[in-house]
């Protein structure tokens, strides 16, 4: 799954989304690095990548996801 944004929506929907074993977080695609960054630290998502919505071309190529969580204004 790719988690499009980290703001107050998003961290909701992540929070629900690691209380689920059949979820699987592959990126994280913010505008601020550093935050999206600072998320998969904190909750310790090492196979996790952020991704700067400018670079959501490599999520879309990627096949290891099949759903895309959108938290975000765009």
């Amino acid at each position: 799954m790719a988690l499009f944004g980290v703001g107050r929506a998003g961290m909701i929907h992540l929070k629900n989304l690691l209380s689920s074993q059949r979820a699987m977080i592959w990126y994280i695609v913010e505008r601020d690095l550093t935050r999206a960054r600072d998320v998969i630290q904190q909750y310790h998502l090492n196979d996790t990548i952020a991704v700067s919505t400018d670079d959501a071309s490599q999520v879309y190529q990627d096949d290891r996801f099949s759903a895309i969580c959108s938290a975000t204004r765009i």
